[in-house]
């Protein structure tokens, strides 16, 4: 009888704590994640901080928080669970009573984007195991990761040229492809510029001293087609996010000496039949909002490249021109062609393998490659 009794005291504090955690599990709990910055570009490595106190003194021995965000974004030391798009972070905490617990998770980004955590489903149990309780929060978190500049210095090979570079006085834009000498270091230059050899000969730190190629304003054209023909969707993702990489390349190097300079893209942000044309400007802000935009920049082409060439692209009235795209073909290298012999300085670089027999005239036309690039293109 003693027995029956003590089973049915058990039984009914049992019940007693599963209503319990059943109605108040989640109440007077708050829980937030954030990351540590707005912005980051392609390669570097971010925090995303939990937060999670409970003000109760009902305790929670096993809390699940399953994060939702893309799968460009790598949380080191998880157990993540990766479908499609689509990134599953699992994290568990126990919790005492009036208890709190900060959490940092290194997270490493893999590929240009606006990423955001989608969702976080919390789960919980009672102190027994029998019962679970979920709960969805929004955490409203999201982080923009711009594309990650290629170094002007390495990379780049030269297809073609017979009159080659002409050196002035003014310069326009430092010249990737020619390095004139050494000079010493006036901490306005980026390490990735320092002459390691010439800097163990004499002692000082020393640079490599680039000249330049002339005059005031620059237009960046970039083409989002892959290949010469295909219906909008880009068919060879990995040279696009390349030719998008060069681009933000040479618009970080207009900031060493305050160039103006415009971007021209046949794509749209808003999925509509239009193009992106931004204004001619300088300075750090411009540039920060060029690489937002090349952020946010979809793998899907608005127009034709010719003929988006050969309607907006006529209008370009800089005194340099850079021509960015996956491939070369006539279409391409006859507009170039054309805008060189009206004055204008041209490049043109292309992220697909080229041989010089496929190259005709005296265009300056680079190839830019990375062997040991990865491809993270989805």
């Amino acid at each position: 009888m003693e027995f029956l009794a003590i089973l049915l005291l058990l039984t009914l504090v049992a019940w007693l704590e599963t209503r319990v955690y059943q109605k108040y599990a989640f109440h007077n709990l708050k829980y937030v994640c954030y990351f540590d910055r707005e912005e980051a570009f392609e390669g570097e490595e971010i925090c995303l901080v939990e937060e999670v106190s409970n003000g109760k003194l009902l305790p929670m021995p096993w809390l699940k928080a399953e994060l939702t965000t893309s799968k460009w974004l790598d949380f080191a030391g998880s157990q993540s669970l990766i479908t499609e798009e689509t990134r599953f972070v699992p994290s568990f905490f126990m919790m005492k009573s009036r208890h709190k617990v900060v959490r940092s998770w290194k997270v490493k980004c893999l590929k240009r984007g606006s990423f955001q955590l989608d969702k976080v489903i919390l789960v919980s149990t009672d102190l027994l195991g029998t019962v679970s309780v979920s709960l969805s929060v929004d955490p409203h978190t999201h982080i923009t990761v711009l594309p990650r500049p290629v170094d002007m210095e390495l990379g780049f090979e030269r297809v073609l040229s017979t009159s080659g570079p002409v050196i002035v006085r003014r310069h326009l834009l430092p010249d990737p492809f020619l390095i004139a000498g050494v000079r010493e270091y006036t901490q306005r230059e980026s390490m990735n510029h320092v002459h390691w050899l010439a800097t163990a000969r004499t002692g000082r730190l020393m640079v490599h001293n680039n000249e330049y190629s002339a005059d005031q304003t620059l237009t960046i054209i970039l083409n989002i087609q892959s290949r010469e023909y295909e219906l909008e969707r880009a068919m060879e993702p990995e040279k696009v996010e390349e030719a998008i990489r060069v681009c933000a390349g040479f618009l970080d190097d207009t900031l060493r000496s305050g160039i103006p300079v415009s971007l021209w893209i046949n794509a749209s942000l808003t999925g509509e039949r239009e193009t992106i044309i931004t204004p001619c400007s300088w300075g750090r802000e411009h540039i920060r909002e060029l690489l937002r935009l090349l952020a946010n920049l979809p793998l899907q082409s608005s127009e034709d490249f010719p003929t988006f060439l050969e309607g907006f692209c006529s209008k370009v009235t800089t005194s340099d021109l850079v021509l960015i795209s996956p491939y070369l073909n006539e279409d391409i290298l006859e507009y170039a062609g054309h805008r060189r012999m009206e004055g204008t300085r041209v490049k043109v670089v292309t992220t697909s393998p080229l041989r010089k027999e496929d190259i005709t005239g005296d265009l300056d036309i680079y190839c830019y490659h990375r062997e040991e690039a990865v491809s993270h293109a989805g």
